[in-house]
């Protein structure tokens, strides 16, 4: 009875731990519409703390909102989940999407910010993004909402899965300790290979996990004004090590460029997935140029490789996460890069051709 009282508040915990972990917002309301949890991202929508939510009546929060109360009367009365859209003035006229579903003891909800969604909407209706002809498709509308529909659910998905892939490292690092106390054992001494085969394939699963809770953090980026000659300087002895292992070269060439906003650990992030995919790509005796320098009102940061090129079918397909032409590849590297060029508003160009490829990634000089 202990056991399994202790795995359910295992359960629950790490439960917690995944809501705690979305950007979504979430509650939970028992059957008189009252709160009885809500995560961190809904005290962030209701600009209040938990504290003062709990206890407090939904209607409380959307100010008697109809919409509110005949949605959820049907999740209770007729045990089944439910998605709407409502628009809430009391958190500034914003557009909500709810899903809400039946539990025991009430509801749960959880619920997004719409509102650019719902603004894309009214700006193909008013004929802002028509056809030629001036007339919008209604065939070609329903795509478009059907497919910001699916990106939606896409990102909860992610948000999901980053969740749970950050609470699978725990026993893996676990199971890792362990392999290592008893490969280190007398009796075991003949299985060595056999162990470090097994610890080596745990750290190769942990590394696919860092990459993938690297693409799908929502933790906010850490500005500061900084060169980005410098950050590749700092880089660059660990870089030329690198490529020196490989038997292949590498070679910087910093131009004159004024300091930008850059958050300097994404910029190493960003310049080592870069680097390691233009070496990958080479065979021995490739050389590697990063430059840098200004053009058309940006700071461009150039990798070039000696490789064979990327095809054009597959350049269509580069920063899809998990996507990878490399049979050892996660497919996380480049999505990553993207992710943090838009976190800094740059752009990432890449130029393909037979005698090598060329990532550019431009970033916004900032007014002085």
């Amino acid at each position: 009875m202990q056991k399994l009282a202790c795995k359910k508040l295992i359960k629950a915990q790490e439960a917690i731990s995944i809501l705690e972990s979305m950007t979504d917002g979430f509650y939970a309301l028992d059957r008189d519409f009252q709160f009885t949890y809500v995560n961190r991202a809904a005290e962030v929508a209701f600009s209040k703390a938990r504290d003062e939510l709990l206890g407090e009546k939904i209607t409380q929060v959307f100010k008697a909102n109809e919409t509110i109360l005949l949605n959820y009367n049907k999740v209770i009365y007729e045990n089944c989940p439910i998605t709407f859209e409502i628009i809430s003035e009391a958190l500034g006229n914003k557009w909500l999407e709810i899903n809400a579903c039946p539990t025991d003891n009430g509801l749960a909800c959880y619920f997004r910010d719409i509102t650019s969604r719902k603004s894309a909407e009214e700006n193909l209706l008013d004929g802002e993004h028509c056809h030629i002809t001036g007339i919008i498709d209604v065939t070609e509308q329903k795509r478009i909402q059907k497919e910001m529909a699916n990106l939606e659910r896409l990102n909860l998905v992610g948000q999901l899965a980053a969740g749970i892939a950050h609470e699978i490292r725990n026993p893996m690092t676990t199971v890792r300790g362990y392999l290592q106390l008893i490969s280190a054992k007398p009796n075991y001494a003949d299985q060595k290979d056999a162990f470090d085969l097994m610890i080596s394939e745990l750290d190769r699963a942990n590394f696919i996990i860092s990459e993938f809770l690297a693409l799908a953090q929502t933790k906010p980026s850490e500005f500061k004004s900084q060169n980005l000659n410098d950050i590749v300087t700092n880089l660059y002895p660990l870089l030329e090590a690198d490529t020196f292992t490989q038997n292949k070269k590498i070679r910087f060439i910093p131009g004159e460029i004024p300091n930008l906003d850059l958050d300097g650990r994404e910029i190493c992030q960003l310049l080592l997935n870069l680097t390691r995919n233009g070496l990958e790509a080479m065979g021995v005796g490739g050389s590697l140029t990063i430059k840098t320098y200004v053009e058309d009102s940006t700071v461009v940061l150039s990798i070039k490789d000696e490789g064979s090129g990327i095809q054009p079918e597959n350049l269509k397909k580069l920063g899809i996460p998990f996507y990878t032409t490399k049979d050892s590849g996660t497919g996380l590297g480049l999505p990553t890069c993207f992710r943090i060029a838009e976190s800094h508003k740059a752009k990432l160009k890449i130029f393909s051709s037979s005698g090598g490829t060329t990532i550019c990634t431009l970033f916004p000089i900032p007014d002085e």
